[in-house]
């Protein structure tokens, strides 16, 4: 048994690295090809109100994302506990960095009282209506930039309802297990979370734009250039999503008469505002109030 645990720990570990070589590697052919001067350059074109307003529309979507986080949380806790949330919400970002084996946000829920079982489902559905609003817009994204690719939708008709019946069949399994637990009301939440998830969606796009429309780029094309890097970052292969967030907004950005500086600026700044800074802010959340994670375990009643 201990034997098997230091081997998942050593794995998590060593896919926490080849994450890091991910991004290193893609970071590294990305900026030895361009002029690293040429994006201060770029940057000071943009103007200093365009990039304030990247920042400012980088709050307000922390705002919706903690929404989306407290809807889908809260309905778990007990009143007296669900104050806590706001720090756990920004550790989440910090966690990014932090956990072996990039398992990203779900570590945040380390730090939230309950049942593992609870929690679990809770995170699903907050993350999960973000990832269906990105699916749809990277699907419709590359249909739109990519007409090559059409032929092959075809697959979604026997991938998607195969998925569905995976899901449905976990679900109800989980279900069987959980018959002592209080049913999670994923209508209730799912009404407020999944609108949520788009108009993140849309604010990205509105950063991506604000740095892009001096070259006349169609705000049309930055939503689905920003829908089909999302849907990338989504992978799992990279360390918090750099450099694959650069690469794939440069390859769908070429096209248009803009510098490989102009298309990396855009995902660079809007990284910096969504990720790094609220991460840097969980961090010291962290410190301040010595959140301390918890392992998770099945048969753990309360993590607290």
């Amino acid at each position: 048994m201990v034997g098997k645990i230091k081997s998942s720990r050593q794995n998590k570990i060593l896919g926490h690295f080849l994450k890091i070589a991910v991004s290193t590697v893609i970071l590294y052919f990305l900026f030895s090809s361009i002029n690293i001067s040429q994006l201060s350059i770029v940057l000071s074109t943009n103007g200093g109100d365009a990039i304030c307003l990247v920042f400012i529309l980088g709050i307000i979507l922390w705002f919706v994302e903690y929404l989306r986080f407290y809807i889908s949380t809260n309905v778990i806790l007990k009143k007296d506990t669900n104050d806590l949330l706001l720090q756990v919400f920004f550790s989440g970002y910090a966690m990014r960095f932090m956990i072996p084996g990039g398992l990203g946000e779900v570590g945040k829920m380390m730090f939230v009282p309950g049942k593992y079982s609870m929690r679990l489902i809770a995170y699903l559905a907050d993350k999960g209506s973000l990832a269906l609003a990105i699916l749809i817009g990277g699907l419709a994204g590359v249909w739109s930039s990519y007409p090559q690719t059409r032929v092959y939708y075809w697959i979604l008709l026997v991938v998607m309802p195969g998925a569905f019946l995976v899901v449905r069949r976990i679900v109800l399994k989980k279900n069987r297990l959980l018959i002592d637990e209080p049913d999670y009301p994923f209508k209730k939440v799912l009404i407020f979370t999944i609108p949520l998830s788009f108009i993140h969606v849309f604010i990205v796009t509105l950063q991506y734009w604000l740095i892009l429309r001096s070259a006349n780029i169609p705000l049309s094309t930055v939503f689905m250039t920003v829908n089909i890097v999302l849907f990338a970052v989504m992978i799992p292969i990279s360390f918090a999503g750099i450099g694959v967030r650069e690469w794939t907004s440069l390859q769908l950005l070429r096209q248009f008469a803009i510098s490989k500086e102009t298309a990396i600026v855009a995902p660079l700044l809007v990284f910096v505002c969504n990720v790094l800074i609220p991460a840097l802010i969980g961090v010291a959340v962290m410190l301040i109030f010595k959140m301390k994670p918890t392992l998770i375990r099945r048969k753990q009643t309360d993590l607290h």
